[in-house]
């Protein structure tokens, strides 16, 4: 059995706040990027075989899925380090959790409000969730 591993808060492990870099985009491998595209692009099929057998409600659910996560985690943990992978993972359930809340207020609210408000509001409980993830992780 190994030793469990004391994990260091993200505000040790990452010195900045993320920011983005046209430079880092360059530098992202087409292996890396071939990879991504072919996950998303299977995945994607999967959803849409899914909803032709059983129907939109049943493969909407899958479209919460992100499409690149197992793909993008792989390649990070390959690259940099399990730690960076699974602070990926958290981002990932963050923005799962995200949508989630996204659909669940456009379910509730679409046909009994008018859409653009209905939109409006799944849309602010979106970046509610989202963003109150974010800082949840960065600040805990």
């Amino acid at each position: 059995m190994t030793p469990a591993v004391e994990e260091r808060p993200i505000t040790r492990r990452v010195p900045d706040r993320p920011t983005p870099s046209v430079q880092q985009v360059r530098q992202v491998k087409f292996r890396a990027m071939a990879v991504r595209f072919i996950a998303g692009a299977l995945t994607s099929v999967a959803a849409g075989l899914v909803t032709l057998g059983f129907g939109s409600r049943v493969g909407g659910i899958l479209l919460a899925f992100p499409a690149i996560l197992a793909a993008s985690l792989t390649l990070i943990e390959q690259e940099e380090d399990s730690a960076e992978a699974r602070e990926d993972a958290r981002g990932a359930v963050m923005g799962g959790l995200a949508l989630a809340a996204f659909a669940a207020i456009a379910a509730v609210t679409l046909g009994h409000l008018n859409p653009a408000v209905a939109l409006a509001l799944a849309t602010v409980g979106w970046f509610a969730v989202a963003i109150g993830g974010y800082l949840a992780a960065w600040f805990r």
